[in-house]
C-alpha cells in the first residue's frame, strides 16, 4: 500500500513538472525569435490599424519579435491561402484575418478559395462590430415589418456580393420575404451612406455604427435593426434582427448562420494547420493578455473600435457551428441566396 501511495505521489510529481516545462519550452522557444504576422490586406486597411497597436503588447507578452507582412490581393484570398499551406507550422508564422469574408468566400466555393476554414489553427478573436441596418428617411422604413409590407423592391447599396454588408442584406431578405434589389460596386461605406441619406438611389443599407450616430440623432438616418442577437448598448431601443420572427425554419438556420458568423468577430488571429498545442496556447495566452493591456484599450475607445477577446478554442467551435448550420451539400443554395437572388 505504501509502495503505491509513493508511485502515484511521483506519478504526480512527474505530471507537474512535465506540464511546467512544456509552459516554459514554449516561452524558451519564442524568446528572441521573429514572430511573422501576414496580413492578406493592403496597408492602412482596418485591421492593420489594429495590428500596428497590438505589435509592442504582443511582444511584451511573447518575448519575440513581430514584424508584418502584408500579403494583399483577392479580398484577402491570397494570404490566407498561402498561410494556409506555404508556411511551417512551426508557431512562427501568424495572420489576423477577416474572417467573415474568408467564412463567406469558402462557403461560396470562390475560385480563388485554397483553404479549409475550420483547418485553420486558432489563436483568438481581436474584436466584434456592431454592424446596423440603416434605412433613409425617404423610405419611411422604421421596421422589419414595414419593410415587409412594401410593395416596390427595396433598393441596397454595398461593396461587394462577398462584403460582410451583402450577407446580412440578402440573408435578411431571404428569411424575412423581402423584396430587396442590392447593387453592388461602391467603394466603401461613407460612398453607400451617403447615397442611402439622399434618399434617390438607395433606401437603406447595413453598416456599422461608428461615425453615423449624429445622422441618426439629426433624424437623417432611422436605424431598423441591430444585426445578430442581442441590442447594442448605446440605443438600446433598437431591436436585434433576432427578435423578429422569420417566414419559416430556412429562415431560422439563415439568421442563426447570420449570428453565428457576427459572434466569430470581424478579426482573428490564426495560424496554420498543425501548429502544436503548446505553442497554440502560449500564443492564445499571450494575445488574451495584450488585449487586457489598459493602454491598448484606452487607444481603441478613442479609435472608436472595442477589443473583444475569445480564446482561440472558442473562436475554432464557432467555425465548426457554421460548418453544421450550412454543410457543403446545401452550399449551392446558399450561394444563390447571397450572390444571385437579389443582385
Amino acid at each position: 500500500m505504501i509502495v503505491f501511495v509513493l508511485a502515484v505521489f511521483f506519478v504526480g510529481i512527474t505530471g507537474n513538472e512535465v506540464a511546467s516545462q512544456t509552459e516554459g519550452s514554449a516561452e524558451a522557444f519564442y524568446k528572441g525569435k521573429v514572430i511573422k504576422m501576414i496580413l492578406p490586406y493592403s496597408p492602412g486597411d482596418g485591421i492593420d490599424t489594429w495590428v500596428r497597436a497590438l505589435i509592442p503588447y504582443l511582444e511584451k507578452h511573447t518575448g519575440a519579435k513581430v514584424l508584418v507582412d502584408y500579403m494583399p490581393g483577392a479580398g484577402g484570398l491570397l494570404g490566407a491561402g498561402h498561410l494556409y499551406s506555404a508556411v511551417k507550422p512551426n508557431g512562427l508564422t501568424v495572420g489576423a484575418l477577416q474572417l467573415t469574408g474568408l467564412v463567406t468566400s469558402e462557403m461560396l466555393e470562390l475560385q480563388g478559395v485554397k483553404f479549409e476554414v475550420e483547418k485553420f489553427s486558432y489563436i483568438g478573436r481581436i474584436d466584434v462590430v456592431w454592424r446596423i441596418l440603416f434605412a433613409s428617411k425617404a423610405s419611411g422604413f422604421k421596421s422589419i415589418e414595414d419593410m415587409r409590407k412594401a410593395t416596390k423592391p427595396i433598393r441596397w447599396g454595398c461593396t461587394s456580393t462577398t462584403s460582410a454588408s451583402a450577407v446580412d442584406i440578402a440573408v435578411m431578405s431571404e428569411a424575412f420575404g423581402l423584396k430587396s434589389k442590392i447593387t453592388t460596386g461602391y467603394k466603401g461605406s461613407r460612398e453607400y451612406m451617403t447615397a442611402v441619406m439622399a434618399g434617390r438611389e438607395l433606401d437603406a443599407i447595413s453598416a456599422y455604427i461608428p461615425g453615423y450616430e449624429k445622422y441618426v440623432q439629426q433624424g437623417d438616418l432611422t436605424m431598423v435593426a441591430v444585426q445578430g442577437n442581442r441590442r447594442f448598448p448605446d440605443f438600446p431601443q433598437v431591436p436585434a434582427i433576432s427578435e423578429f420572427q422569420p417566414l419559416n425554419p430556412e429562415g431560422k438556420k439563415l439568421l442563426d448562420l447570420l449570428n453565428v458568423l457576427i459572434d466569430a468577430g470581424r478579426y482573428v488571429v490564426v495560424a496554420p494547420p498543425g501548429l502544436s498545442e503548446d505553442n497554440r496556447l502560449f500564443l492564445e495566452k499571450a494575445l488574451l493578455e495584450t488585449l487586457k493591456e489598459p493602454q491598448l484599450l484606452d487607444w481603441a475607445k478613442k479609435s472608436r473600435v472595442t477589443a473583444s477577446p475569445l480564446p482561440g478554442t472558442e473562436c475554432k467551435k464557432l467555425v465548426n457551428r457554421l460548418s453544421e448550420i450550412a454543410p457543403k451539400a446545401e452550399r449551392p443554395k446558399l450561394k444563390y441566396i447571397l450572390t444571385e437572388k437579389y443582385f
